[in-house]
């Protein structure tokens, strides 16, 4: 396994750069020693690290040397794949020997399921040669599984930048992109000394990337060198600052094997100036420079770190006078536009309410809306708004360590009842020591209002986070108006409306969907894998013709389907709100999770796949009520069961029909539709032109 993970991985991301000779030689001696290692060491390892090995093994330096690519660039897609019998691989040989079928799998590594824009593709240089002051390029696009439709449009720019990128960088169209079945051929020609003017000294090296358009979905690429000689592709140029130690530029391979430029001399007169330069820096002037460079870095380190922005948030940006009207939304602490904070935001525009919105963001801010002010979680600009907001709204929790400012008023929507303990019913908080304890309810007494859909919640989440009665607003969700509407209109005899999600997932009018959302799973890390617990394609195969099945995994897990079920199965986990997805849903499975009581609200029939149900209750966070005695809906803890509640789901209808009206009561007596109104006649009508 050592050797697979780190001796061979070395060795491999050199070979890119050996010529033929070099790699024979290398693999005379590694394939004699491959054959020693053990089959099941392969499947401790990366899978992009096998594969490399076994390619190895074989002497495809075809399909070897793209591996390596994505080896050292490890997001990269360097090859087109292979669909098989419904799962996917590397390439398309070798799939008649069960090892290699086991090693070149990388169906869960979630390939299939990649949009465009969020593939990191392999570009290959295919030629490079410079005529005068223009540079003229071809290469190829790797085109996985045919991403690339043959009839897309397709367009693209080179994009030329100095490695230090705040100083600029330069763009030239692509001329010729075309579809060449596995890839997409490219060609290129820019005339470099005219457009591109370097500074000199402090821009020496310039990265080179491709942008692809296609039909308006982006993605960039890096070109990688691979055996193309760059000899021919130097050209003059003219630095900003001096021509005396650099005239012009030279092709280089960068240390992951891409595309560069630096700026270099020829001239035996300007490389003495280039010495007489570098002495400088490296004497008592360099010296001095460094050192500055230094303190500087280390200023920045400083006030760029938790305490540094802690102090600020207190000290400085608590002090400054509060922006009436200001308002700082954030939902899932930050990884979402959704929920009962997007509810009430949408609401406050429509009504056309006079307020600045600042969001909140982890990540990317794709998805949030284009008419607020997007800040992104813990930079200093966030710090900034939380300090002077008039309103906090969430649903989870901003940084405890934040002290709320008496003018600021923090309504929390929160987002979900309890089925779970919660807060100080937590057997590891109740065991945690006094500063803990103190320090999470000094984030919990910030709340000034704290959202309330049914009396449950008072006596469960509101005890547990031990808040006043004062601070609770029986006023229902407001994420759930949409779902008590539209009970609300087809109790009123309304035709139900499947609005447009059904049209952007491609969902066939005459097929029912199923809403399969579980609650987070342990698995290893805050993105885990999740594993379904039952075989989609076998469901796919049963049930395909009937209904179509949404997988809304947990934000912090992530699913990936095989490629056989594409239509009859979809991962919905990417959309940021679920309310649509329970709007769409004819029937919700779940086990534990929250949206159970969101999901009563529309009367629809609910399924209970609990088949960790003795671990998840005696074992984990333990339960406020036995969902087995008070479930609105079957429950069952196998496939066979699941398949069953499936193909009898008309009968669970009716049958749970009493079950059903007793739990949204219980549940939802506070959602009748109208939360976000009502939090906007309470705290926001003065707003109002």
């Amino acid at each position: 396994v050592k050797f697979l993970k780190h001796d061979l991985v070395l060795h491999l991301r050199d070979l890119p750069f050996r010529d033929e000779a070099y790699r024979l030689e290398f693999a005379k001696h590694s394939q004699e020693y491959l054959k020693g290692i053990a089959p099941a060491a392969y499947e401790k390892v990366l899978p992009i690290q096998a594969i490399c090995a076994y390619l190895l093994s074989q002497g495809d330096w075809e399909r070897l040397i793209p591996a390596v690519d994505s080896l050292t660039n490890r997001v990269k897609i360097s090859s087109p794949l292979a669909e098989h019998e419904g799962r996917i691989y590397w390439c398309d040989e070798y799939l008649d020997d069960d090892f290699a079928r086991s090693v070149l799998d990388v169906t869960d590594l979630g390939y299939h399921q990649k949009p465009i824009g969020q593939m990191f593709l392999r570009n290959e240089l295919t030629g490079l040669t410079a005529d005068g002051t223009t540079i003229r390029m071809t290469g190829r696009i790797t085109n996985p599984l045919g991403v690339i439709a043959a009839g897309a449009r397709l367009e693209g720019e080179l994009l030329f930048s100095a490695r230090r990128r705040s100083l600029q960088s330069f763009a030239f169209p692509v001329q010729v992109m075309r579809h060449d079945g596995d890839s997409v051929h490219w060609e290129a020609e820019a005339d470099l000394t005219k457009d591109l003017r370097p500074l000199g000294i402090i821009d020496t090296v310039w990265d080179l990337r491709l942008s692809m358009d296609v039909n308006g979905a982006r993605t960039t690429t890096r070109l990688t060198v691979g055996d193309v000689d760059l000899s021919g592709g130097v050209l003059p140029v003219r630095p900003r600052l001096t021509r005396m130690v650099a005239d012009h530029l030279e092709p280089h391979a960068s240390a992951k094997g891409h595309l560069a430029f630096r700026l270099v001399t020829e001239n035996q007169t300007n490389e003495r100036v280039l010495e007489l330069i570098e002495r400088g820096v490296r004497g008592k002037p360099g010296a001095l420079a460094k050192s500055g460079y230094r303190k500087a870095k280390s200023v920045r380190k400083t006030l760029t770190s938790t305490e540094t922005k802690l102090r600020l948030y207190h000290e400085v940006f608590s002090r400054l006078p509060i922006k009436k009207r200001t308002v700082v939304f954030e939902s899932m602490i930050g990884r979402q536009y959704s929920d009962s904070p997007r509810a009430i935001y949408e609401e406050m525009r429509r009504q056309g309410l006079e307020f600045e919105a600042i969001w909140s963001y982890r990540g990317s801010p794709k998805g949030f809306p284009k008419d607020a002010t997007l800040v992104r979680a813990w930079s200093l600009p966030y710090l900034k708004a939380l300090a002077q907001a008039e309103f906090w709204v969430d649903n989870q929790s901003f940084p405890l360590k934040l002290t709320k400012r008496p003018e600021t008023t923090y309504i929390q929507t929160w987002h979900g009842s309890a089925l779970k303990r919660m807060g100080f019913d937590l057997p590891e908080l109740k065991a945690a020591t006094r500063a803990r304890q103190d320090a999470q309810q000094a984030g919990l007494d910030r709340f000034d209002r704290f959202l309330i859909r049914s009396e449950h919640d008072v006596q469960t989440l509101a005890k547990a986070f031990r808040l006043p009665e004062k601070a609770l607003l029986r006023v229902g969700y407001p994420r759930n108006d949409a779902l008590a509407q539209a009970r609300q209109r087809e109790a009123d005899g309304a035709a139900r409306e499947r609005g447009p999600l059904a049209a952007e997932l491609g969902i066939p009018a005459d097929k029912k969907v199923l809403l399969y959302a579980p609650t987070f799973r342990k698995a290893g890390g805050r993105q885990a894998h999740f594993e379904l617990p039952f075989d989609v394609e076998r469901f796919a195969d049963e049930f395909g013709d009937r209904f179509v099945l949404l997988v809304r995994a947990h934000y912090l897990n992530h699913v990936v389907l095989p490629p056989t079920v594409r239509g009859r199965v979809i991962d919905v986990s990417a959309h940021h709100d679920v309310t649509p997805l329970l709007n769409l849903a004819d029937a919700m499975i779940t086990d534990y999770s929250s949206v159970m009581f969101d999901y009563a609200l529309l009367d629809r029939p609910m399924l209970f796949f609990t088949y960790d149900y003795e671990a998840y209750v005696h074992e984990d966070r333990g339960t406020y009520f036995d969902l087995l005695e008070h479930a609105p809906g079957p429950v069952f803890n196998t496939e066979d069961e699941f398949h069953e509640a499936v193909r009898s789901l008309d009968a669970q209808a009716s049958e749970y029909a009493s079950k059903r009206e007793q739990f949204g009561a219980r549940f939802g007596e506070y959602d009748q539709g109208n939360a976000s109104q009502s939090i906007i006649d309470q705290f926001f009508a003065h707003w109002r032109r």
